[in-house]
């Protein structure tokens, strides 16, 4: 297990997902990246890792490594509901003088903009010239061997239309197939924690044609065994731990955080096991589900509780998809649509189901 510090918090054991994407951008670009995982698995926090500490020389004056060219557009939190306010999201225009930093740079606020001449943008968003051609054309014109662009949370582009009639993410999408399966121009990566998204995605015949789906998920739990031996933790204290936890790297965090607040760990994660199952029942009511609907979650649910997961097969009824995306929507429940396997989001979660005494 190798740690590493970033941002004053320990990455453990990314190894492999690190050097997936040094080799995978090293590669001619020929297919888009989708980046998938339950939440809070660390896609976000590793690819930041990737770009600020793999990919440049120097992060602090936005010296990228020697060959390389990365503009990395976080849609996280953005209040994005139309074509202008994407636009203003997505990119800025040239200035003459760099404004001087007056704070800490990270990738999240640094390398986030893409940078067109002011009278270029004025003419996009009078729509005189197409904003995907424009950026195709700019890329055209940088001098770097490996370019890459890179979107997280793409889905916030979902409903939004170019002059009420074009769907702004089926643009999207296809200026993305251009760049990589079309001209090689640029490397493209998608992270998305909306598994229900990703599987629309992967279930197009076109976009599954031109992309590859790489999944970051929790730690395994020797890893984790591992990470807590280090910490002084009781071979007692980490098998529970991680019946409450899993590999789920932010909650044990939290856990190392608060414990002491309470008599006891298991005090602690008894605590969170209720949180999770309040969550779930709050959800019940609010979602209004019909009699059908609850019956085909818990069924979802003791069959996770008693074989690990659940699977989608095909002599499933329908029903059950509509109803594995409500609950993944809300980040309950975590779909692979790669293996067609359900999960608690978290193991604590699952948890919480066990309070549902199904």
């Amino acid at each position: 297990m190798q740690t590493r510090i970033f941002r004053n918090k320990k990455l453990i054991d990314r190894d492999k997902e690190i050097n997936f994407f040094l080799d995978w951008f090293n590669q001619l670009p020929e297919l888009i990246l989708w980046v998938y995982g339950p939440k809070s698995s660390g896609k976000t926090t590793l690819i930041e890792y990737v770009v600020e500490k793999e990919l440049f020389e120097d992060f602090e004056n936005l010296k990228p490594k020697k060959g390389y060219w990365v503009r990395y557009v976080n849609l996280r939190g953005k209040l994005i509901t139309s074509y202008d306010s994407f636009l203003e999201s997505f990119i800025k225009p040239k200035k003459e003088k760099e404004e001087k930093k007056t704070k800490s740079l990270s990738a999240k606020v640094s390398v986030s903009i893409l940078q067109i001449e002011a009278k270029l943008l004025k003419e996009v968003k009078t729509r005189e010239k197409d904003l995907f051609d424009v950026i195709i054309s700019e890329i055209e014109n940088i001098e770097a061997e490996h370019k890459i662009l890179i979107i997280d949370e793409i889905q916030t582009l979902e409903d939004i239309y170019i002059n009420g009639d074009r769907e702004l993410l089926k643009e999207f999408l296809n200026f993305c197939v251009s760049l990589t399966k079309e001209t090689h121009l640029s490397h493209v990566v998608i992270l998305s924690s909306n598994t229900v998204f990703i599987d629309r995605i992967y279930n197009d015949a076109k976009l599954k044609k031109t992309s590859k789906f790489f999944k970051v998920d929790h730690l395994d739990k020797s890893i984790v065994v591992e990470w807590l031996s280090s910490e002084g933790y009781t071979e007692e204290e980490i098998n529970l731990i991680y019946d409450y936890l899993g590999g789920c790297i932010p909650d044990i965090q939290r856990m190392m955080m608060l414990k002491d607040k309470y008599k006891s760990i298991k005090e602690y994660l008894e605590h969170r096991a209720f949180l999770a199952y309040s969550q779930i029942v709050m959800f019940y009511h609010q979602g209004k589900f019909p009699k059908e609907e609850i019956e085909i979650f818990e069924n979802i649910c003791k069959e996770i509780l008693n074989n690990g997961s659940f699977v989608l097969s095909k002599d499933r009824d329908s029903k059950y998809l509509e109803v594995i995306s409500k609950w993944a929507e809300k980040e309950i429940l975590f779909f692979d649509p790669l293996t067609l396997e359900v999960k608690g989001n978290s193991r604590i979660y699952e948890k919480g189901m066990e309070k549902l005494e199904l």
